[in-house]
């Protein structure tokens, strides 16, 4: 009997956890999981109020102490992912955070799940928002891709991807994992198997940190970035690089000079990899006698004399420090780039960057002959220079009372709000329920459910009563 009071006690909790509204996990790392329906994924952009108090007051810092105190609060608690292959684990996860949010479906936070293959029907459903890609093919669905098209094979008869046979007209169409500072400065590790074949190794750390491992073009990737520094070059001289669009086409994505070695990618994307490189060597500013592959030391400067170490001590360098302080300002921060960033911050790595939040902070920390002055002091960058069609503005929820706040203007609210009802049934846990948003049907059946325990119980216990009397008046008659 006790122990059935005992289960009785403990169903009211089971109730309000299994059927209660889904609730924001906020800033934790799903470690590629899909979603169950105890959690929702945070779409919102964080208000300018949340952004100061992450950062703290920074005061006059400068340089180094400013880059200190930045690397404690971005480096602290951190979440990465897997590089993982395919729609796995990175992957995965730029369905989210390089969606482009203009063209793909809308995305219901509270029902969203992962598409973990390139053939399912719904793969035609996202595009994402490929580095290197202008901004004009990354809007246009007939040119925009996925990383679901990697795997389809060629047909040259095609002059678009073809989701139901799963073709693309050209082989180069296709999405890579783009290391912005790239991994053969600083990180790069390898390995041999059993028969010779040597490929990259990826731990979780600076190889899978989503604030410069992004969506980019496959052939400027490999061809023109691949683990070149990045820079400017002279066009007449230099080979041209090109991306490859759905529609199989091609457009100017970036100058490539063999000889010095430098990569240089068309203007819209210079600002954008420039505070990747400037997150990166704040991110990673620890140096170590020895460091790690997971959190090498990473430097920017002028100064060519500096060398990698990938295998020894893991110290990398960036080349051409005075470019990319004009590429930040040349190439403002677009809301692509905010929104990104609270995606990362919020859903799955627990830190944001700077530079991106306080682009104007990057000739505070990197360049040498700044002198603070209190009039360079700005709020938090929340809305970009771009057009809306980079921002979430069509992820909504469509069918039920799950919402999600869609813009760069800022929201307090919560990405998750619960329509309540001020309907009173004079009962406290049904009024309860009610207001928790836990739908009418479901309390009827969990009232309904307890009438017949409490029944149970009684009769039970009834029974139990008549037992123990006829045992106690048995026991008088011996």
């Amino acid at each position: 009997m006790k122990k059935l009071l005992k289960v009785l006690s403990l169903l009211p909790s089971f109730f309000l956890v299994s059927f209660a509204p889904a609730q924001v996990k906020n800033a934790s790392g799903y470690d590629g999981k899909a979603y169950d329906t105890s959690i929702v994924i945070d779409l919102t952009d964080s208000t300018v109020n949340e952004i100061n108090a992450y950062y703290g007051d920074v005061g006059s810092q400068t340089g180094s102490t400013l880059m200190s105190t930045l690397y404690t609060t971005i480096s602290t608690d951190n979440y990465f992912l897997n590089y993982g292959s395919g729609l796995s684990d990175v992957g995965k996860w730029y369905q989210i955070t390089d969606r482009n949010w203009s063209i793909s479906d809308p995305v219901d936070p509270a029902t969203f799940k992962f598409i973990t293959n390139g053939k399912s029907t719904d793969a035609s459903s996202f595009y994402l928002y490929n580095m290197y890609m202008s901004d004009a093919a990354n809007n246009d669905k007939s040119k925009a891709i996925s990383n679901a098209v990697n795997g389809y094979s060629k047909d040259t008869s095609l002059t678009a991807i073809d989701y139901v046979n799963y073709k693309k007209p050209n082989s180069y169409i296709q999405v890579d994992k783009e290391h912005v500072w790239a991994k053969n400065h600083g990180f790069k590790v390898t390995e041999t198997d059993s028969k010779g074949k040597t490929s990259d190794v990826f731990v979780k750390g600076a190889p899978t940190d989503l604030h410069h491992l992004v969506a980019a073009d496959h052939n400027t990737n490999s061809a023109g970035h691949n683990d070149y520094m990045y820079g400017e070059v002279d066009h007449s001289t230099a080979k041209t690089i090109y991306s490859y669009l759905a529609d199989d086409t091609t457009e100017i994505s970036g100058w490539l000079d063999t000889s010095s070695e430098t990569f240089e990618p068309t203007d819209e994307w210079k600002g954008d990899i420039a505070r990747c490189l400037f997150y990166m060597a704040t991110r990673y500013s620890n140096k170590l006698d020895q460091n790690t592959q997971a959190e090498p030391y990473l430097y920017i400067t002028d100064d060519k004399t500096y060398t990698d170490d990938n295998n020894t001590t893991f110290h990398g360098v960036q080349y051409n420090l005075s470019t990319l302080l004009s590429w930040n300002e040349a190439d403002p921060v677009s809301n692509y780039e905010i929104h990104r960033n609270n995606l990362i911050y919020k859903n799955v790595q627990k830190n944001r960057n700077p530079y991106i939040d306080h682009p104007e902070w990057v000739r505070r920390v990197y360049d040498v002959n700044y002198v603070y002055d209190a009039a360079d002091e700005k709020q938090p960058t929340t809305t970009g220079t771009d057009t809306p069609e980079n921002t979430s503005s069509n992820t909504s929820s469509n069918t039920n009372s799950t919402t999600s706040s869609t813009t760069n203007t800022n929201s307090n609210t919560s990405s998750s709000t619960t329509t309540s009802s001020n309907t009173s049934t004079g009962i406290p846990i049904v009024d309860f329920l009610i207001d928790k948003g836990v739908p009418l049907p479901i309390i009827i059946a969990i009232v309904v459910v307890l009438v017949i325990i409490v029944i149970v119980l009684i009769f039970t216990g009834i029974l139990g009563s008549k037992k123990k009397k006829k045992r106690r008046n048995n026991k008088r008659k011996k």
